[in-house]
Order: structure tokens, then C-alpha cells, then sequence
């Protein structure tokens, strides 16, 4: 009675739980997008203003970015002041039709043209984005370091 008894009570797997793969692909997935941001924006040399309002952020729907030489980028691509008008137009119209709220984050190296920084926010005001943020870094407290 003692092993083959204990043969017939068990039962047969019929089914894979999925919940742990959904799991470990979700934290995956999160990891690869948070890494993805921080090399895409590691990659763009853009020193940053600094100032004591400054906050962390994760950025927007449209992350701007304007080197010291003044290229700009636009979530990653390169893009010329010509041509943005209607880079932006086009990643606007595609948030507009997916519901969501168009913003746009502006990151400029503290060396840029000031005329390639006013050139850029006429052109996103002109299609119609008026919620604006500038990135920056924060000061750092002389007072805490002595």
C-alpha cells in the first residue's frame, strides 16, 4: 500500500502558471526602458544649467535637447531648426490621436546660442505647446559641504 498508494492520489499539471513570466517580462521591461532613457540622454553632450529650483524629472512627451554647438535633438534624433517645425507637428499629432497631453522638456547646454534656445521654443510655441519645462541641474549647497 505504501508507494503505489500514493501514485494514484497525485495529480496531473495540466496548465503553466504564467503569472511569474508576466512578472519577470514586466521587470524587464521596466529596466530596459529606464536604462534606454538614461544612455539616450548620456549620449547627448548637454551641459545643463544650474539652479536652486531645479528638480529630477523623467521628462515629457517631447524631450528637446540643444548643444553647445547647437544641434538639436528631438527624443533622441537629430533634427535642423527647419525641419522641426514639423517633427514636432507630426509627434504632437501622433499623442493628440493616443489621447495624451502634449509637453515638451527642453534640455540646453549652459554654452548654447541663446538665438538657437529662443528659435526652438518659437517653434514648439508655434504649434501650439504651450507646457514648457526647462531641464537643469540643482546647486549644490555650499553651506551643508562646510
Amino acid at each position: 500500500m505504501g508507494a503505489s498508494g500514493s501514485h494514484e492520489t497525485d495529480d496531473i499539471i495540466s496548465g503553466i502558471n504564467v503569472t511569474p513570466l508576466v512578472d519577470v517580462t514586466l521587470v524587464i521591461l521596466i529596466i530596459f526602458m529606464v536604462t534606454a532613457s538614461f544612455v539616450l540622454k548620456s549620449e547627448i553632450p548637454v551641459d545643463l544649467p544650474r539652479a536652486q529650483s531645479a528638480e529630477s524629472s523623467t521628462g515629457g512627451l517631447l524631450n528637446l535637447a540643444i548643444t553647445r554647438e547647437g544641434e538639436i535633438f528631438v527624443n533622441g534624433q537629430p533634427v535642423t531648426l527647419e525641419a522641426l517645425g514639423a517633427r514636432v507637428a507630426e509627434l504632437k499629432g501622433q499623442a493628440e490621436r493616443e489621447g495624451k497631453k502634449v509637453s515638451a522638456f527642453v534640455s540646453a547646454d549652459v554654452r548654447a546660442q541663446y538665438g538657437a534656445f529662443a528659435a526652438v521654443l518659437d517653434r514648439l510655441r508655434l504649434q501650439g505647446i504651450a507646457d514648457i519645462a526647462l531641464d537643469t541641474q540643482p546647486v549644490e549647497d555650499r553651506r551643508a559641504s562646510t
